[in-house]
Parts: C-alpha cells; sequence; structure tokens
C-alpha cells in the first residue's frame, strides 16, 4: 500500500511540474527576446489539455487590410489543429477569419470553419450591422451589444489596449445567438530574464451570458507582453471543467 502511495505521489508531482513550467512565461519572453523589442510575424502556439497534455498547435497570422464591401478592413485568421499523434484516435481543425474596422476595431464579418473527427462539420458567417446592434446568421437577425466582438476582434482589442490606461474592462461578444459578457480587470508587471526587465499585462476575465444564466460561465486568462502592439505569451481558458492552455513556441 505504501508503495502504491509513493507511485501515486510522484505520478502527481510530475504532472504539477509540467504543468508549473508550462505556466511559465520563460520560453515565451525568450523566443520574442530574439525578435527585438517590437516583434511581428504570425504566432504559433502549442496547445495543452489541462495545462500538461500537449495535444494541439494554434497560429494567430498577423492583420492584413483589406476591403470589403468597398470599404477598407483588417481581416484577422487563425488555425488550429490536433496534433498527427492522435489521429488513431481523433482529429479537429479549426479555420477562424475576422474583418474588422480600421478604426473602432468592431468586427463586420466572421468566419468559423470546424472539423472534428465523427461530428458534423461547422461552416458558420455572422455579418455585423454595428450601427444598427444587429447581427446576422443564417438568415436570423438578432439584437446585439454596441462594440460586440468575435474572438479574434476580442484578441486583436486586446492587443491594441494601453493597460497603463485600461485597468477594468466589459466587453460584449457574440457569434451565435446569445449576448456574452466579458468583464475582468488588467494588472501590469515586470518579469526579468537574462537580467533584462519586460513590462507584461495580465489579463483575467469573466465570460458568461448578459442574461445571466448561471450555466454557461467560463474563465481566460491572458498574459501578454506590453508594447506597441500586445503579444499573447500564454493564454489560459477553464471552460465546462476543462483547463486549456495556449503557449507562444515561435514567431514566423
Amino acid at each position: 500500500m505504501k508503495k502504491v502511495l509513493i507511485v501515486v505521489a510522484a505520478i502527481f508531482l510530475c504532472l504539477f511540474i509540467i504543468s508549473y513550467f508550462n505556466a511559465r512565461p520563460d520560453s515565451a519572453l525568450a523566443i520574442l527576446a530574439k525578435k527585438g523589442a517590437s516583434p511581428t510575424g504570425d504566432l504559433k502556439y502549442r496547445v495543452y489539455l489541462l495545462g500538461i497534455l500537449p495535444v494541439g498547435e494554434a497560429v494567430l497570422y498577423s492583420a492584413n487590410k483589406e476591403d470589403y464591401q468597398a470599404q477598407p478592413v483588417y481581416h484577422l485568421r487563425a488555425e488550429a489543429r490536433s496534433l498527427k499523434i492522435f489521429s488513431k484516435f481523433f482529429s479537429g481543425f479549426a479555420v477562424l477569419d475576422s474583418y474588422i474596422d480600421t478604426v473602432s476595431f468592431n468586427p463586420r464579418l466572421f468566419k468559423q470553419k470546424v472539423k472534428f473527427s465523427g461530428k458534423p462539420d461547422i461552416n458558420k458567417e455572422v455579418f455585423y450591422d454595428q450601427d444598427g446592434n444587429v447581427m446576422a446568421l443564417l438568415g436570423v437577425k438578432r439584437q446585439i451589444m454596441p462594440n460586440t466582438q468575435d474572438p479574434l476582434s476580442l484578441i486583436y482589442k486586446f492587443r491594441h489596449m494601453d493597460f497603463d490606461k485600461v485597468k477594468d474592462f466589459d466587453l460584449s461578444l457574440n457569434t451565435n445567438q446569445k449576448n456574452y459578457m466579458i468583464k475582468g480587470t488588467a494588472s501590469v508587471s515586470e518579469t526579468s530574464l537574462s537580467k533584462v526587465i519586460y513590462k507584461t499585462a495580465l489579463v483575467n476575465a469573466e465570460i458568461r451570458r448578459r442574461d445571466k444564466n448561471p450555466y454557461h460561465k467560463s474563465r481566460i486568462s491572458i498574459l501578454f507582453l506590453k508594447g506597441r502592439e500586445n503579444v499573447p505569451l500564454l493564454i489560459k481558458v477553464i471552460a465546462s471543467g476543462f483547463l486549456i492552455n495556449a503557449k507562444l513556441v515561435e514567431i514566423k
């Protein structure tokens, strides 16, 4: 019995150590340090289930300026896929596209494509009328809050916030049916790496429905390297009882 307890304790200790190091920003900061003070490029992340098991990769692409309905927009794009090592058990792939206003950073069009083994494919297009506070999905119009965001425009908005001035925020999110609120705080601190001081901002927020439904809640935490364009180093999401971490591993 004692040997079993020792083995179990050793396993938990190993898992704790792995989780701890996966949550540290050191390696992500080291990647940015090689790119200089204002790193630019596509951001690649390793995705961990429960902060321990690497299950996928994700890329957050640089914004491109394009025209949409004869108006200038920023085209945001992100892709995520499961690791090939798990292909015998499951496979998944997702592509997100957002076309946002170049001044307000509010979305005008959001696209989502998701493929997951054993599940029907998801293909979604959401159109936003930010002046009329209306969104349209599959021809059905729904009332939305002013300055409603989609997931990519939300990250982009965070990346361009001045966290020395913004300490609290209350934003709106809707890509489906119900209006969600993203309410939280931002705190600025300093992190040292190889005797170099980096300024970081930690964003903590709760995501829940504005109709106060108690069963639709999740939490998100993002550690940014502060700069002209804040760079997400670590992203942690707790939803439906699951913890998912994403850590910056490369800048392309």
